[in-house]
């Protein structure tokens, strides 16, 4: 290919040229949907600045990946053809041809539905700088925020692609918390966030679950009273629109509780705090597809603790947490098994017991990594934070092996990656007044055959935080949106919204 074809651009003026805001950012779509080159950046580095190459990768059933490189000038005019449906389209910004040592500087992706060619439909990628956070960014090239400062809320990714955020509290000048009721939906693609109605009650520290047809289940959570905190029983299912479709109403009220759906659409919802402050011991399901309640024989009383649902959709490892009085070591796992959960084989025991950790699977294996987390059975204490990981599961069997030493924290964010790695992200920490808020960022990257797996340090957060969430969208890249922010003294809820891109592992 030769290189550079015709007048080079500078960065500001790629960044008009291929906005999507006026001609020449999208491809004719003759050979398929249309493809929407997407480059506006709010705030840090320009998209587009040092970019001399697109790469476009198109891979899909029945298709040998197709690799293309072409000059940044000509935008998504150099888009392969996604005709056939079922596409997956990658595009990477290379500072010069990778034979000549260029380096991945930007990174977008995104997946097609099936289509047949001709049908005027687009396919918008966003592009991004990889190793940065960057906030969303909306029609107008304004940074998107969430408006209303807010933690311990809940991020849930739609079918769609969009973002369905929900409760949480805020704090006020003089550290008073106060449940809210905000909702709202976040188009990460389109640049877009929309006010929902709003909740009834207000809540936070509940749990979101997607459920078929677009719908969100949210249980539990506190609200506040004159008398204190009050755990809630009844959980509000919001459709794919934002309004309370139903509401369910649980025999137990509880909150900081762990919710998992399995492939089935059946909820099982374990442990958490209840009305009199002791930690919850009943579990229960809910039949999504029948709207039926039903009991679960096997207590878990436990709070603090993590679940995962398992690569084949039916089993749910329930990971560490505390009766409130010692930590649980033993891994449980149970499956809906006749009319409701039952433990099943498997699980193990923990070698370092913990609650307030991060689980996620890591891997092509099928292995969770439980990351940092506190020794202490109840409230946190500066000397029980963990810098320790730990494999908990893989296949039928615990797993035992070198983990990744990580920064001591509770209480951090963990996500899996379209390709297995792990992003761990926040959480609490020890500084020189005690426990304070955690900026660290580390990338986990499981190990080939034989080999142990490794830990890259990220850019901190620019400002620390817990009690926040982090969501991987459909691209691959990390939604991190608000939390607390406490430097030992003064604490605060955020009403940040920023995306991080990961660097391709390859």
């Amino acid at each position: 290919m030769a290189r550079g074809r015709g007048r080079r651009l500078g960065w500001k003026a790629l960044a008009l040229s291929l906005g999507c805001w006026v001609p020449g950012c999208a491809s004719t779509g003759e050979d398929g949907p249309t493809v929407l080159l997407e480059t506006r950046a709010c705030a840090g580095t320009p998209v587009l600045q040092g970019v001399r190459y697109l790469r476009w990768r198109v891979t899909g059933p029945d298709l040998e990946p197709q690799v293309v490189f072409t000059p940044v000038e000509e935008g998504a005019a150099g888009a392969p053809s996604l005709a056939g449906g079922g596409r997956t389209l990658e595009v990477r910004g290379y500072t010069e041809l990778p034979r000549a040592g260029g380096r991945v500087v930007a990174l977008g992706r995104a997946d097609t539905v099936a289509r047949t060619s001709g049908d005027g439909a687009a396919v918008r990628i966003v592009l991004r700088r990889v190793g940065e956070y960057a906030p969303p960014v909306d029609a107008q090239g304004k940074c998107l925020s969430l408006g209303t400062a807010r933690a311990a809320h809940t991020a849930t990714l739609l079918e769609d692609g969009r973002v369905l955020l929900a409760g949480g509290f805020a704090l006020d000048k003089d550290g008073r918390s106060t449940p809210l009721g905000v909702v709202q939906v976040l188009d990460p693609a389109g640049g877009t966030l929309r006010a929902l109605p709003a909740l009834n009650p207000a809540r936070a520290f509940h749990t979101a679950t997607r459920l078929s047809g677009g719908q969100v289940m949210l249980v539990g959570g506190e609200t506040q009273t004159e008398d204190g905190p009050l755990p809630l029983r009844v959980a509000e299912v919001l459709d794919e629109t934002g309004q309370a479709s139903s509401r369910v109403e649980w025999a137990r009220e509880r909150s900081r509780h762990v919710a998992v759906v399995d492939s089935g659409g059946r909820v099982l919802v374990l442990g958490g705090v209840g009305a009199d402050g002791a930690v919850v011991a009943e579990a229960e399901g809910y039949d999504s597809a029948s709207g039926r309640l039903f009991p679960v024989a096997t207590p878990v009383p436990r709070v603090g603790m993590a679940a995962y649902l398992l690569g084949d959709g039916q089993r749910i490892a329930v990971v560490g947490g505390s009766d409130g009085l010692e930590l649980q070591p033993e891994v449980l796992v149970l499956a809906y098994q006749e009319d409701g959960f039952a433990p099943v084989a498997g699980g193990g025991v923990l070698r370092e017991p913990r609650r307030d950790g991060a689980l996620a699977a890591f891997g092509p294996s099928g292995r969770l990594v439980y990351v940092g987390g506190s020794s202490a059975p109840g409230e946190t204490q500066t000397d029980s934070v963990l810098a320790s990981s730990e494999f908990v599961f893989a296949s039928e069997e615990p797993t035992a092996g070198a983990t990744p030493q990580v920064f001591a924290r509770s209480e951090p964010c963990a996500v899996t990656l379209l390709d297995g790695r792990v992003v761990v992200l926040g959480g609490r920490g020890f500084g020189p007044g005690g426990l304070v808020s955690d900026a660290h960022a580390e990338l986990l990257v499981p190990g080939g055959a034989g080999e142990a797996s490794g830990l890259l340090g990220m850019p901190n957060l620019t400002l620390s935080r817990y009690q926040h969430t982090c969501t991987v969208l459909r691209d691959g890249a990390v939604l991190v949106a608000g939390g607390v922010t406490d430097d030992g003294g003064e604490r605060a809820t955020l009403g940040d919204l920023f995306v991080y891109t990961p660097p391709p592992l390859d």
